[in-house]
């Protein structure tokens, strides 16, 4: 060999050597942990049973909280951070205190980024600092680094026993140094980093500093949909145990083939940092009615005080146990003493356990023998002042509504939670999906995606392994999903294998590598595609991971996917996305002290997508929408069909798996009109999953000529639960009766109420004895209504906007003040979420067809007097939009002379645009009418996908109650098959509308007011009441992120009629 080429091989050699010394951990894809403690169970070291039977970890002398105010530097570049801050004597008074747990940017540091999909630093792992688009935040913040430092002292009672540090979430990478010696480093924002300090602390006070990044190589695998948020965000603390003891543990349970029998088992792992002589661990396991004092130790055990103790299986036989279900989640207390040679405990553990199988044949879910439904939803930790750092209350506040929406699942979408919201969910009942913290989305599918590249094998499974020794005790826990969105190839493989491995009877989830999965997965189906997979013949349960994509004024046939999920075995449900947008509080501009629910790009972030953050059922700060009462009704398990309602008989079927309905007090009310006549309570003794005749015992009643006649049935709680009080309505439907009811006699006005009429050139005036209506006859439109001198309808003739009198075209333009006030041609709906179709979709189409804005020219207007109480008029009319898009319309007006007005209006569309948003009108009233009451489908917003849970009855609201608090303005407000709504001032004045089946909103905003807001705030406030009233709408759908309206629900261009009367209304009318 030349010497030139040994010394160029030397030459690269020691480049690569050098390279190798200081590539930053934070970027080098094969170093996750350094000098971390391997991942274990969830519990608290107690000294005494007492404290662990109350399982309140600040009565523990073993625990010493973290939390609290630190000191604080932060900066934008790695390069620019304090480098030797960790050193005893480096002085950080003149340092910022920040609050742990916390999100950094929540407390003024760096900005918040919501991106979906793209990174928000370049896409070339496992690098974080390589260039950016011009316009990426990060060119401001290339990658921020948080230096935090707090002093603490140790408790007495730590004295002689191993101390320990518990991070339980830090995003993204951490360094830990104490008393200023380096401890270790930590990848993985989701799960917790313990630090065996021992060694490193001392008597009196000690220093802890923590480094954090906000993005390493391991954000890679973190490019889930949600904001990217940084720092300490769960709770630190110290713990400590005996020099010998049970490290970590994983109860279980083996039933025999009829649940009668179950083999308890607890497997140990224990460790001895030099402890000598035999060591005793005793197990209790308690019902919910023992104490400890109550029961001998169920299993002892002899520890040998080695080097290496023995990990033996203890198991004991149970008798006739208790078992676990999200229906009946009875828990068992188990408690774990270790004692010396003496007899002194040393440490007491505590876990609740649940005793349940779960098994994966005939293509269903079984759960203690039972086939399951999922009736799931996705949930973000998410809270919008906090960000990530997620109190107790809130975690419980979700629980308890999961309960209230009859869910039984949810998915940790899409990386493991606070270890405490998985006890809750063992305590309310509540299956989990735990999914790991793995998703490189942006890296693709395809070739590039990091599930094919081997040295990012050991960061896939370490995360998914270290999930599941960390949640393995909680019975919740029924499925393991390994990550989302991250692509298939032998990563995964290697992770299921391991998973399989360690816990073969939790089945395994992962949508993007069905393969390796004992359940098959999708996202985003629609109905007809789904119920295909019904009919499959994979041995394999389906199941729905994402769904019914709840973004703003959504969730359109849902009951349809539950009928398809009823009527086939092998589709077990699914969990909908997802619980809550992902709002965050900022302050309103020019407001200070008053906030909005922000969303992508309000802070400036880029890249991003906008509010594709806010797809929740509730919103952020957990406010009912309508979308989870239409959750709530279909999700029940008490489903009622009608028999022969006449006789009061009516099909019920008990969907629950563990539950009788007898559980329940049954309750039924029959009202005419709304007005309940008859109620009473009843009993059903309907065994899970039977169906039976339920006979309602009401009486016939007297019928009344022209009324409606609805049977209401409920189930409700008959004792005080978790999650709601006795009598919370669990499920409940209605049935309309169908009675022959005699017609009602319409009397005659002719004679009663003769009428003037008064017609010039430009307009047209009726008067009665009580009213006057004035047509324009350019505009073709009731310019102005007046019912015992009250003004319900009025634009002033000066008013009329833009007539041209060549033409007779009027241009109705939001920018001026005053519009027609009487009805008015309306194709146009603001769109809503769903609408838009990743850009496509008819949203679009209906804008850039210019719907929103109609030029409409009278192509016809003539007025009869059909007799002397009774006027017609007659106008033609064609709307066209700027862009050419044209409706023609005749609207037939009866006056007669009580005041009543009959319209009548044929919409012919042009079918240009093959979906419209609505056909119907568009009206205003003046100032002050401000109460709405009506007899109709609801309480709460609906729509004719989304209605199911809107029962007919008599309702009232004021107009601005009628407004829903969605992050991004929208259409809302629609009220579905309503006989008739009034509109009235204070005094109670004001007009009724009635008709078949209409749809009608009554809001203080134009269409165009919703569709150029950005937010709430921006929203411009009419005194007017805006009132549309709609012969038919476009459904909702769920077309943000998968299908559009079902066929049955689209709003095709066709002819059709709207028919509805005006008349005064008054009290006692």
């Amino acid at each position: 060999m030349k010497p030139m080429t040994k010394l160029l091989i030397l030459l690269v050699l020691f480049t690569n050597a050098l390279f190798a010394q200081t590539r930053h951990e934070w970027e080098d894809e094969t170093v996750n942990a350094i000098n971390k403690e391997k991942a274990r169970n969830t519990y608290m070291p107690y000294a005494e049973i007492g404290q662990a039977v109350k399982d309140n970890w600040n009565d523990s002398p073993y625990y010493l909280n973290l939390n609290g105010s630190w000191k604080f530097n932060f900066v934008k570049h790695p390069d620019l951070r304090p480098k030797d801050f960790y050193r005893d004597g480096f002085d950080v008074s003149y340092w910022d205190n920040i609050e742990v747990p916390s999100c950094w940017q929540m407390k003024g540091y760096g900005i918040p980024i919501y991106t979906n999909v793209t990174y928000p630093h370049a896409a070339n792992p496992p690098y974080i600092m390589d260039p950016v688009p011009a316009n990426y935040t990060k060119n401001e913040y290339p990658n921020p680094v948080g230096s935090y430092v707090r002093e603490f002292e140790v408790p007495a009672d730590f004295a002689g026993r191993r101390t320990f540090i518990h991070f339980a979430g830090v995003e993204s990478a951490m360094y830990l140094w104490i008393n200023g010696k380096k401890v270790g480093y930590s990848e993985d924002s989701r799960l917790p980093a313990e630090f065996d300090i021992t060694r490193y602390i001392k008597p009196g006070s000690n220093r802890l500093a923590v480094e954090v990044y906000q993005w390493c190589d391991g954000s890679y695998l973190e490019d889930q949909d949600f904001w990217r948020l940084s720092g300490i965000y769960r709770n630190v603390y110290l713990y400590s145990v005996p020099n010998l003891y049970l490290r970590d543990y994983w109860l279980k349970s083996d039933l025999n083939a009829d649940y009668s029998e179950a083999i308890f088992s607890v497997e140990t792992s224990f460790v001895n940092y030099g402890a000598s002589g035999n060591h005793q661990l005793e197990v209790y396991l308690l019902s919910e009615d023992e104490s400890p004092e109550m029961v001998m130790p169920l299993m002892t055990h002899q520890v040998s005080a080695t080097a290496q103790p023995k990990a033996p299986v203890l198991k004991a036989n149970i008798p006739h146990p208790h078992l676990w279900s999200a229906e009946t989640p009875y828990l068992y207390t188990i408690l774990l003493v270790t004692k010396d040679a003496t007899g002194k405990t040393l440490m007491v553990q505590r876990s609740d356990f649940g005793f349940r199988r779960i098994e994966i044949r005939d293509q269903q879910l079984w759960i203690n023998g039972k086939s399951i439904k999922i009736k799931g939803v996705n949930r973000h930790d998410i809270d919008p002042a906090d960000g990530r750092t997620i109190s107790r209350a809130s975690m419980v506040r979700d629980v308890e509504l999961f309960k209230q929406l009859n869910m039984n699942t949810v998915r940790t979408s899409h990386y493991p939670n606070n270890s405490y919201f998985y006890s809750l969910c063992d305590r309310y009942g509540i299956y989990v999906i735990d999914e790991a913290n793995v998703e490189s989305h942006g890296m693709g599918y395809g070739d590039k995606s990091l599930g094919h590249v081997k040295s990012w094998q050991d960061a896939h499974v370490s995360r998914i392994m270290n999930m599941i020794e960390r949640d393995k005790n909680h019975p919740s826990i029924i499925m393991w999903s390994l990550g989302n969105e991250a692509g298939p190839g032998i990563n995964f493989e290697a992770a299921s294998a391991a998973v399989k491995a360690r816990d073969p009877e939790r089945p395994i989830h992962y949508e993007r590598y069905n393969e390796v999965a004992d359940v098959v997965s999708t996202m985003y189906p629609d109905v007809v595609w789904f119920e295909k997979e019904g009919a499959n013949d994979d041995p394999r349960p389906f199941f729905l991971c994402e769904y019914a994509h709840a973004m703003g004024n959504a969730v359109g046939n849902l009951q349809e996917y539950w009928d398809a999920i009823y009527a086939h075995k092998r589709l077990i449900g699914g969990c909908i996305w997802d619980w809550a947008d992902q709002g965050l509080y900022k302050e309103i501009p020019g407001k200070p002290g008053t906030y909005f629910l922000a969303y992508g790009g309000d802070f400036g972030d880029r890249p991003t997508d906008w509010n594709f953050c806010a797809n929740g059922l509730t919103t952020a700060d957990r406010q009912q929408t309508p979308k989870m009462e239409e959750v709530r009704k279909v999700y029940q398990s008490a489903c009622m069909e009608a028999g022969n309602l006449l006789k009061g008989d009516i099909k019920i079927t008990n969907r629950f798996s563990f539950m009788n309905l007898n559980d329940f007090n049954g309750y039924w009310e029959l009202a005419e009109d709304g007005i309940v006549l008859q109620s009473g309570f009843f009993t059903s003794n309907i065994m899970p999953g039977e169906t039976k005749m339920q006979e309602i015992p009401f009486n016939k009643p007297a019928l009344k000529p022209g009324s409606e006649y609805f049977l209401n049935v409920s189930y409700t709680l008959k004792r005080d639960e978790l999650w709601a009080k006795a009598g919370y309505v669990i499920a409940r439907e209605q049935f309309k009766i169908p009675f022959n009811i005699p017609e009602k006699l319409t009397p005659s006005t002719e004679k009663a109420f003769p009428l003037s009429l008064i017609e010039t050139e430009q307009q047209l005036e009726i008067q009665g004895k009580t009213f006057k209506v004035i047509f324009n006859k350019k505009a073709g439109a009731i310019t102005q209504l007046v019912y015992n001198n009250l003004k319900v309808i009025d634009t002033p003739l000066s008013t009329v906007y833009g007539i041209k009198p060549e033409t007779g075209l009027i241009h109705w333009d939001t920018t001026v003040s005053q519009r027609i006030a009487g009805p008015r041609v309306n194709v146009y709906r603001a769109p809503v979420d769903n609408d838009y179709i990743f850009g496509g979709g008819p949203g679009p189409i209906w804008q850039k067809q210019g719907l929103a804005y109609l030029k409409e020219k009278v192509t016809h207007f003539t007025v009869k007097q059909l007799d002397a109480g009774n006027i017609e008029v007659l106008i033609n009319l064609e709307s066209k939009s700027s862009k050419g898009y044209s409706v023609n319309s005749s609207f037939k007006y009866t006056v007669s002379g009580d005041g009543q007005i009959e319209v009548e209006v044929n919409f012919d569309p042009e079918k240009a645009v093959w979906l419209l948003p609505k056909l119907g009108i568009i009206m205003e009233m003046p100032t002050g009418f401000e109460h709405v009451n009506w007899f109709g489908a609801g309480p709460h917003e609906n729509y004719r996908d989304r209605k199911s849970s809107a029962f007919i009855g008599l309702y009232h609201k004021t107009v601005n109650e009628m407004t829903e608090a969605y992050i991004r303005p929208q259409d809302m407000g629609n009220r579905s098959d309503t006989r008739w709504f009034t509109l009235s001032n204070d005094q109670g004045k004001g007009i009724k509308i009635s008709g078949e089946a209409l749809n009608f909103s009554a809001l203080h905003h134009l269409p165009t007011d919703l569709d150029q807001a950005n937010h709430p705030y921006e929203l411009v406030y009419r005194g007017e009441t805006i009132i549309t009233i709609d012969a038919a709408h476009n459904g909702l759908g769920g077309g943000s992120c998968g299908p559009g309206p079902m066929e049955q629900y689209q709003l095709k261009t066709e002819p059709i009629t709207l028919q509805f009367s005006i008349e005064p209304f008054a009290p006692g009318r």
